[in-house]
């Protein structure tokens, strides 16, 4: 008998990739998405679906007990972008507790519940040399701070629910808008970078992140925390490399100051306002690109799984242009 999975968040672009990678794995998959959502990329047959009532524990509750058991439950719907705190915290914090809360009843508990949290969780490299699982955590953002409350209310489920927690850096792969900004820059010859001089960075191809997200979920230690990179080390002006060589393109390549970028990051933020969504590139989002080192140390990871990704930067960019190339968005 095929396992039972429910993806949240499926129709996202790493929730669609893990939910495509399970289905032809053999998996009975069931898909939560909010009503009205884009499901373009859930077309398969095979899929069930279900919305799920984030914002009552008693009619999530419900609905759970409605669908039966899972035996994994993969966590991942989210927001990356929100205009106020608040909504950071009631989407990424009191949404994943309500979940959880109602997982832990025994007649719906799962096998292993993983939550799909970020490196912005913990911050930055502080004295070391890498981001490590057993740093402080130090969040520069709202939306890392949100992450990080969510692992915290997972924390008193430890002896009723079976948990894993998922922190993975910058992902990119087919699908994903944010990066893609770049890309679309770089194919028209231009190349932007911020700042004067190249950041660390970390990265991990979308289809190395949902065979992770997979094998823990089959074999994780339960009440972990394990860094989600490609374990290489890289900085800001390699991703400029390898899309340009995915792409075969000569560029322009400049480096704005600060200062610039700050003013046309608020800019954003005002026109996101009018249009009630909050812009990829904002005065907060800054502080995750600014002056910070994101490289991790993600060895515990790769030692506890038994699993090493199998695309690199440039590898990974090649699918990924191929893609958005086939796809007609270059």
């Amino acid at each position: 008998m095929s396992c039972r999975l429910l993806v949240t968040g499926a129709n996202g672009f790493i929730g669609s990739a893990l939910t495509e990678h399970a289905l032809a794995l053999g998996w009975d998959v069931t898909a939560a998405v909010r009503r009205g959502s884009d499901c373009r990329y859930l077309a398969d047959k095979r899929l069930h679906f279900v919305h799920l009532p984030y914002e009552s524990p008693q009619e999530l509750s419900k609905v759970l007990r409605q669908q039966g058991r899972f035996e994994y439950v993969a966590h991942i719907a989210g927001t990356t972008k929100a205009l106020h705190r608040k909504d950071y915290f009631r989407v990424n914090a009191d949404y994943t507790r309500h979940l959880a809360q109602a997982l832990s009843d025994e007649a719906v508990r799962p096998s292993c519940f993983l939550f799909l949290s970020s490196i912005a969780a913990l911050g930055p490299a502080q004295e070391a040399e890498r981001v490590h699982p057993d740093q402080l955590p130090r969040p520069v953002t709202t939306y890392g701070a949100s992450k990080l409350a969510a692992e915290i209310h997972l924390e008193a489920y430890k002896e009723s629910l079976p948990w894993i927690v998922i922190q993975p850096t910058a992902v990119f792969g087919p699908r994903d808008r944010d990066l893609f900004q770049f890309i679309r820059m770089v194919h028209y010859g231009l190349e932007l970078y911020i700042g004067l001089r190249p950041q660390p960075a970390s990265f991990i191809y979308v289809k190395d992140l949902v065979e992770l997200m997979l094998t823990a979920l089959e074999r994780g230690p339960k009440g972990q925390k394990l860094i989600a990179t490609d374990g290489r080390d890289y900085t800001t002006d390699d991703l400029g490399a390898a899309v340009r060589t995915a792409l075969s393109r000569r560029t322009l390549r400049v480096r704005l100051p600060v200062s610039v970028v700050r003013l046309i990051a608020a800019l954003n933020e005002q026109y996101g306002r009018l249009n009630n969504k909050m812009p990829a590139l904002n005065r907060e989002k800054l502080r995750e690109l600014i002056d910070v080192n994101w490289h991790c140390d993600a060895s515990r990871t790769f030692q506890q799984l038994n699993f090493y990704p199998a695309y690199d930067l440039y590898r990974g960019m090649e699918e990924t242009i191929q893609w958005y190339r086939h796809h007609e968005w270059l």
